[in-house]
């Protein structure tokens, strides 16, 4: 082999070296940029999966709170219904109790 054919084959073997050495940089470089973005992606979606998860609690909080005024409001009524019933009978039974005294049937 003549030293210019020696020449030629020592740069083409310089130049791979380089071209692989590149590729193996940018091979890592890449590797590198997908590890960030699917930490951010993660970091993204789990954030979205909080906030989901706080307006599903405050929704699940608003209807416990209709329900717990629904039922409170009910009771009310209820209660003042009763309440009017009680008095009524009430009324009845002083009546009764007086007629009773007073010697009336």
């Amino acid at each position: 082999m003549s030293q210019e054919t020696i020449v030629q084959v020592l740069s083409i073997e310089q130049e791979a070296v380089g071209i692989h050495d590149e590729a193996q940089r940018q091979a890592a470089q890449s590797i590198k940029e997908a590890e960030d973005a699917t930490s951010a992606l993660r970091e993204q979606i789990l954030a979205q999966a909080h906030q989901e998860a706080e307006q599903i609690l405050a929704k699940g909080q608003e209807s416990a709170e209709a329900e717990r005024a629904r039922v409170i409001t009910q009771a009310e009524a209820e209660t003042r219904r009763m309440e009017e019933t009680a008095s009524h009978h009430f009324d009845r039974a002083v009546e009764f109790v007086l007629n009773q005294v007073a010697g009336r049937k």
